[in-house]
């Protein structure tokens, strides 16, 4: 094979790759979940099922495009719950799965998201300035024990026998 050949033979392979890999890119982002190209969505209300479907980058229902939420209002009015309301077809999946459970379960598998060193510093401030009040109220309440009780009563008042004992000190 000539090097021109296999150069324009490479060339439509890596063309090929790049269009099949931007046709899997498209589809809709439904906050932290993410519906392909293809994606159907569904709805129950009053017995009836009502359908969406994913083309390109948009929701379309009914011919519009809208968003999850757009398409549970339009169907039943304010008050419903997308995630809750909405059923979701993958792509090459056989059953519907609640959006709900989708989410869920993406949340679960996503890995813990790395800590900012201002969100670093912020929560170890909040920590150091709980301790701090902690360890101040602890003082407060050992001073408080370790004072003198002074005697509340005056000394007009004080019975004759609590006395005794200071008139005896004199003696």
């Amino acid at each position: 094979m000539a090097p021109d050949e296999a150069l324009a033979c490479a060339l439509r392979q890596w063309m090929e790759i790049q269009s099949a890999d931007t046709a899997e890119e498209r589809g809709y982002q439904w906050k932290c979940l993410f519906l392909p190209a293809g994606s159907r969505l569904r709805m129950q209300y009053a017995g009836q099922w009502f359908y969406a479907e994913v083309r390109g980058d948009e929701l379309l229902f009914e011919g519009q495009p809208v968003s999850p939420r757009g398409m549970t209002q339009m169907i039943a009015g304010d008050g419903r719950n997308a995630w809750r309301d909405l059923w979701v077809r993958l792509p090459g999946e056989k059953n519907w799965s609640r959006a709900l459970l989708l989410r869920r379960d993406l949340l679960q598998r996503e890995p813990p998201r790395p800590v900012s060193p201002l969100e670093a510093v912020n929560a170890a401030a909040r920590s150091m300035s709980e301790a701090l009040t902690a360890s101040k109220a602890l003082l407060d309440y050992v001073n408080r024990q370790s004072e003198r009780l002074t005697e509340r009563r005056i000394s007009k008042h004080r019975r004759k026998d609590d006395t005794l004992g200071d008139d005896c000190r004199f003696d």
